[in-house]
């Protein structure tokens, strides 16, 4: 998903406080209300900016909460997976996204008390992940010594990751990082993981 403003380049101080305020005004609001109900006006006002800076940014609230997914996937470290050539790689990765997910559990359980796993914010966010992990794939050796597309190995591993994520975060069972990645490694070894091996 493109976006309007390009994150990637260098920011100057202003630019990085703003984005950083409008994206945790909307990680805010998505903890208190559904996506749907939030409006540009509200997060401009929450933001403490006027509406004109936030079409400098963002083209619209979906613009903005692309901008969210990235700095979610800078936090986690995704862009990693680039690199990797083997599962414990994969598992490294793993472990960097439980981790963000441990760190925010409260936020993240109040956002899908408001969200539910099938409103368009959860399927903007699994859309957004999956993506990443095609991308990642693409770009490395990993895929070269599989037979099956890319792109259906990215929803493989992406679907396995929010389910395993969502188990543990939203369902409320308490399970530590090691057995987390016990779990990973069982769900994947039969397919992909051992391909990478």
């Amino acid at each position: 998903m493109k976006m309007k403003y390009d994150p990637s380049r260098k920011l100057t101080r202003g630019a990085k406080r703003t984005l950083y305020a409008f994206s945790e005004t909307m990680f805010n609001l998505l903890g208190e209300k559904p996506f749907d109900k939030i409006s540009v006006n509200e997060l401009c006002q929450q933001a403490d900016y006027p509406r004109a800076t936030f079409y400098n940014y963002f083209d619209d609230k979906y613009d903005l909460l692309t901008y969210c997914w990235y700095r979610l996937r800078q936090e986690v470290k995704l862009d990693s997976l680039s690199e990797a050539r083997s599962s414990e790689t994969f598992l490294q990765a793993f472990a960097q996204i439980y981790n963000v997910f441990d760190a925010h559990r409260e936020l993240l359980v109040k956002v899908v008390a408001h969200n539910p796993l099938d409103s368009p914010l959860v399927f903007n966010f699994t859309n957004y992940f999956t993506g990443v992990f095609s991308d990642l794939m693409a770009a490395s050796d990993q895929p070269k010594h599989l037979k099956t597309p890319v792109e259906l190995v990215a929803q493989h591993y992406s679907a396995t990751v929010l389910l395993i994520l969502e188990w543990i975060f939203l369902a409320g069972h308490k399970v530590t990082l090691e057995t987390a990645e016990t779990y990973a490694q069982e769900l994947l070894a039969p397919t992909t993981l051992k391909a990478l091996a």
